[in-house]
C-alpha cells in the first residue's frame, strides 16, 4: 500500500478504527446474546469500543479530506495489504470469526497488531507533529488492547481447559 501523504494516512487510520468500532459493537451484541453481560470479557470488550470510537473521532478531526478516486484506491489498496479486512466485519461474520468468543479474540487481536504497526508507520509519514502524535498515542493504546486481549484469551483457555 502506498501512502504518500499525512492525509492518506488519516484516511486509512479512519477506515481501521470505523472497522474496530464496528467489530467490538458486534462482540458485544454477541456477548449480549450469550447472557454474558456480567463477565470481564463483556467489561472489556466495552472498554475497547468506547476507545476505538474515541481514536475515530480524534482522526476525523485531523482528516480534511480527499477526493473520491483517492479514497477508493487507497481503500482498494488497504484490502489488499491486509490493512483492512476483506469484506469488513461481514466478511468476518461470513467466515466464522465472530460466532464465539475466542474467535472474535483471535480476530481482534490480529486487527490491535496490524492497527499499531500502521499507525506507527504512519506516523513517520507525518506532516504536523499534531498527527504524529496522535497516531504514536493511538498506537500505543492498539499495544494496550492486544495486550487486554492476550489476557483475556489465556482466561478463556483456562476455563475451557477446566471444564
Amino acid at each position: 500500500m502506498q501512502i504518500h501523504t499525512e492525509q492518506e494516512a488519516l484516511y486509512i487510520a479512519c477506515e481501521m478504527e470505523t472497522g474496530a468500532v464496528q467489530l467490538y459493537a458486534r462482540a458485544l451484541h454477541l456477548l449480549k446474546e450469550q447472557g454474558r453481560e456480567q463477565e470481564r470479557l463483556y467489561y472489556q470488550v466495552s472498554f475497547m469500543h468506547s476507545d476505538e470510537q474515541e481514536h475515530l473521532r480524534q482522526f476525523r478531526a485531523l482528516y480534511n479530506g480527499l477526493d473520491v478516486d483517492e479514497e477508493q484506491r487507497l481503500t482498494l489498496s488497504a484490502v489488499a495489504e491486509g490493512v483492512l479486512f476483506e469484506g469488513g466485519l461481514m466478511g468476518a461474520v461470513r467466515n466464522g470469526l465472530l460466532t464465539d468468543a475466542p474467535s472474535m479474540l483471535r480476530y481482534a487481536l490480529e486487527a490491535e497488531k496490524v492497527s499499531a504497526q500502521k499507525y506507527r508507520e504512519f506516523a513517520a509519514l507525518a506532516d504536523t507533529q499534531e498527527a504524529r502524535s496522535t497516531l504514536l498515542l493511538i498506537a500505543a493504546e492498539e499495544d494496550k488492547h492486544e495486550r487486554d486481549l492476550e489476557m483475556q484469551a489465556e482466561l478463556a483457555k483456562e476455563t475451557e481447559d477446566e471444564q
